[in-house]
């Protein structure tokens, strides 16, 4: 049988799939967004990251799917491109581009700016008559009963109007990203604020986008520049998107920013170690200013560490949120809500179970992205290799160094890379030969 209310904060990625995994336990399931939500794609205030370029893995396209059968058709048909990221993803490392196959393969996702992949999944979570959004209310506490033991609901301030409101439920969902207020909520109920691991690898951004430079055929559909620890900081990312445009987006470490002028964006670019990147852009046309992003560190709430009341549960960038550069962040919400959708099989869900779980499928992603960006020196935060990371570096770089050599490694590095095998895989003792012997 059907709980009665669940209400959401955050209308984002995670939002929006916690609200379609709520709707087959909940009659009604309610996302709290403090945005006017656009009736188009289109950037908007309270998602001040959507026109930086995002990585929709493999892995999250088939969390989609799952969800929302054949949402691959509408965006095709809202113009985002497919994309097989074993043919048309071209990586530079290591002083040479990958291993480019020729051969079609089933490592299949979609390229398109955020706020299309948004707007595509709200369009189909709208089908859903139990889900409603309520636009322009900010979350300024939680509600709870009287002894502080159950979330009864939230305290809300619409933007609108003068006053407070309440608004009751049975469960009270965090999706509220890197703002979260949830701390300083449980304080207020008398409850320990969650231990925070911050990792801040003092990683700027800046974007533009431009219009496909004319006769563009490239066999790629996603480039990448790749920054190389200790000494190489710079990195581009390039990717074609909808409606005929490329963003185009440079990025450097340890605070070796890229310049918010065009003439210092493009010198930017021809310092990187391939000119493939300043070819393609020098003679396009932009089509949008630069836009700076600076909110990089990796942050881990340890909600798992804590007692909680019932009735809520907080999951996405609110608990870990990952330097955007490894493209995960999208991804790794949606498996945050697969991990919900399995909790919510028990007969009743008990938070602090819930994120010892969360925390469980964050770990791999967490050390992923904490772990390259220690290997700069100026990243905030890290801790010294012990021995055996030592000794995995060097591994990993001869894996890197082989991986430009052999197709069946490469399509095994990007399976990994997309979330579809473990990366134990790559410690396989016929891989750990091949590697060794190249």
């Amino acid at each position: 049988m059907k709980k009665d209310k669940a209400v959401i904060i955050g209308g984002s990625i995670a939002g929006l799939l916690t609200a379609r995994v709520l709707a087959e336990n909940f009659e009604s399931v309610t996302i709290i967004e403090s945005d006017k939500l656009p009736l188009e794609a289109a950037k908007r205030k309270g998602v001040p990251q959507s026109v930086q370029p995002h990585v929709l893995f493999t892995k999250g396209y088939r969390i989609l799917e799952e969800l929302f059968p054949d949402i691959g058709n509408d965006l095709t048909a809202a113009g985002a491109l497919s994309i097989d990221w074993v043919r048309e993803f071209h990586v530079y490392i290591q002083g040479k581009w990958n291993f480019n196959s020729s051969q079609h393969s089933d490592i299949i996702s979609f390229t398109c700016s955020r706020p299309l992949l948004e707007w595509v999944i709200r369009k189909r979570l709208q089908e859903f008559s139990q889900v409603e959004f309520l636009e322009q209310h900010r979350v300024i506490g939680l509600l709870a009963d009287k002894n502080n033991k159950q979330v009864t609901g939230l305290r809300l301030k619409p933007l609108v109007k003068n006053g407070y409101q309440k608004f009751t439920a049975s469960l009270v969902v965090d999706a509220g990203g890197r703002r979260s207020n949830a701390p300083e909520w449980l304080k207020n109920l008398g409850f320990k604020a969650p231990p925070e691991t911050v990792i801040n690898p003092h990683l700027g951004y800046a974007t533009k986008r431009y219009k496909k430079p004319s006769g563009f055929n490239d066999d790629w559909k996603v480039m990448l520049i790749s920054q190389e620890p200790p000494d190489n900081k710079r990195l581009g990312y390039l990717a074609s998107i909808e409606g005929d445009e490329l963003i185009a987006t440079l990025g450097g470490y340890g605070g070796d920013f890229p310049p918010l002028d065009h003439q210092g964006f493009i010198e930017f670019a021809r310092s990187l170690p391939s000119d493939k990147f300043y070819e393609t852009i020098k003679n396009a046309e932009p089509v949008s200013p630069i836009y700076a992003h600076r909110a990089t560190s990796n942050r881990q709430r340890h909600y798992e560490q804590i007692d909680l009341p019932d009735g809520f549960v907080t999951l996405g960038d609110a608990v870990c949120a990952l330097c955007p550069v490894y493209g995960q962040g999208m991804t790794v919400s949606a498996l945050s809500a697969m991990v919900l959708k399995d909790c919510l099989k028990e007969d009743k869900l008990i938070p602090h179970q819930f994120q010892k779980k969360l925390a469980k499928s964050n770990n791999y992603h967490w050390m992923l992205a904490t772990g390259s960006d220690s290997r700069f020196p100026t990243t905030a935060g890290r801790s010294n290799p012990s021995p055996i990371s030592k000794i995995l570096g060097w591994y990993n770089q001869r894996l890197m160094e082989t991986i430009n050599q052999d197709a069946d490694l490469y399509s095994l590095f990007i399976e990994i890379s997309h979330l579809l095998k473990s990366p134990l895989a790559l410690y396989h003792p016929r891989v750990f030969l091949k590697v060794l012997s190249s």
